[in-house]
């Protein structure tokens, strides 16, 4: 070994300081993430040595805080600045409602049917006037788009389809629903774009995929987000979703399937990915059963399972991993 890799290591084990590598492992930031963190919001500064970056224990414990507040839905932007005690204040705070909501009986699970169910109630009577008034009171009682998404929009489909499947609601029902909500969400998407995004997304579903409400949320969730969306809708052909990637500089796609890939569906996925630049990333959600990560294995398409998924890849952009 010699005396620049002797030094090395003992400054590592006598400070108890950590290469990069080591960071990326004990916080699960991707290494590119990291760095971007650090050079667009400075949220540590480690020693540079000659091999390179070295961590203290107190920075790797804030990075693993600033993780944990990205995965919860905080953009790297929001939380960059706060102190470590905020931090955890905020993450408490998070852990706090996220308990609350899953314990019976308790005031956060009693609260949110009794905010959505006078949609439902409208919706049960076909009153198409007073389910969209109703929903319209919500986008004023949540005025987060993120929570009017995480609170409102996905449960309510969620809640109808549920109710459709078990034959308790009819498709015209769960056609009003949709379409108010898309309604809403188009609106909301439009006024919380940012004029000049770090990052942009573009949003469609492949064609004969007529499904558009699931990217409409990932939609409102990035302009929420602060990244830039270009929304072209649903039942697109793949040159169309390349030419309009390529035309608007789009940093990421994401399409979404409601059903299992047809053949057709398979290869316009595979053509995308063939003419789509390299530097742009491809996203793919859909519900879980359809296993779409066994359809797309060895492909560029990565898999978003959730809309939890989607964020965490958000913040990601946004940083600039």
């Amino acid at each position: 070994m010699d005396n620049l890799t002797t030094r090395w290591y003992a400054e590592v084990c006598v400070a108890e300081l950590y290469p990069i590598s080591a960071v990326a492992k004990l916080t699960s930031i991707p290494l590119d993430t990291l760095r971007a963190w650090e050079r667009r919001y400075g949220v540590v500064v480690p020693k540079r040595v000659a091999r390179g970056r070295l961590y203290s224990t107190e920075q790797v414990k804030r990075l693993q805080l600033l993780r944990r507040a990205v995965d919860d839905g905080h953009s790297i932007g929001q939380v960059a600045g706060l102190a470590d005690r905020q931090l955890r204040a905020l993450l408490a705070k998070t852990s706090s409602l996220a308990r609350s909501e899953e314990a019976p009986g308790s005031a956060s699970r009693v609260t949110l049917p009794d905010i959505l169910s006078p949609v439902l109630q409208a919706l049960e009577r076909f009153d198409y006037a007073a389910t969209d008034q109703e929903i319209n009171r919500l986008v004023i009682a949540i005025p987060n788009p993120r929570d009017f998404v995480h609170q409102a929009a996905l449960p309510l489909m969620h809640t109808i389809g549920q109710r459709w499947h078990d034959g308790k609601c009819s498709i015209a029902q769960e056609h009003i629903l949709t379409r108010q909500l898309t309604a809403i969400l188009s609106s909301l998407v439009r006024n919380y774009s940012p004029s000049n995004p770090s990052a942009r997304v573009l949003f469609a579903t492949p064609q004969n995929e007529r499904h558009e409400f699931p990217i409409l949320a990932a939609a409102m969730l990035t302009a929420a987000a602060g990244l830039g969306v270009f929304y072209l809708g649903s039942d697109l052909p793949a040159a169309d979703i390349v030419l309009a990637t390529r035309r608007t500089d789009a940093d990421a796609v994401l399409l979404s399937l409601e059903v299992a890939p047809s053949a057709d569906t398979l290869e316009e996925l595979s053509y995308i990915s063939r003419k789509v630049p390299r530097d742009v990333s491809l996203w793919l959600g859909g519900r879980p059963e359809l296993r779409l990560g066994k359809v797309t294995s060895g492909s560029r398409w990565q898999v978003l399972e959730d809309y939890h998924s989607l964020e965490h890849q958000l913040a990601a952009l946004a940083a600039g991993g």
